[in-house]
């Protein structure tokens, strides 16, 4: 069995492109979450309003590869290319088991 991972995300609007930004985003959250091995996939956007999160978790590894490859996630980037100050800031983990 597949050990699940786990992936935070920060996206930073460019001046001015949090609203279009936020917009962009929200788009893609349904078809994320209707993806094969999506456990959760959540989106946050911090007080001071131009840096979004996203926590994510996945099933496995070659779930999370293939979200990195899907045609709405292709259209994403080309669509908040000119709204983000670059690329996001993606980390994945571990759960780490306490006994």
């Amino acid at each position: 069995m597949s050990e699940r991972v786990y992936v935070s995300a920060v996206v930073t609007a460019g001046d001015g492109c949090a609203d279009a930004l936020e917009r962009e985003l929200r788009r893609v959250v349904p078809l994320v979450r209707a993806e094969a091995g999506c456990v959760r996939y959540d989106l946050h956007r911090a007080d001071y309003g131009h840096v979004f999160f996203f926590y994510e978790i996945w099933e496995s590894e070659t779930a999370l590869a293939a979200h990195g490859t899907a045609p709405h996630m292709a259209a994403l980037r080309r669509a908040t290319a000119e709204l983000v100050t670059g690329p996001a800031v993606i980390t994945t983990w571990r759960g780490v088991e306490v006994v």
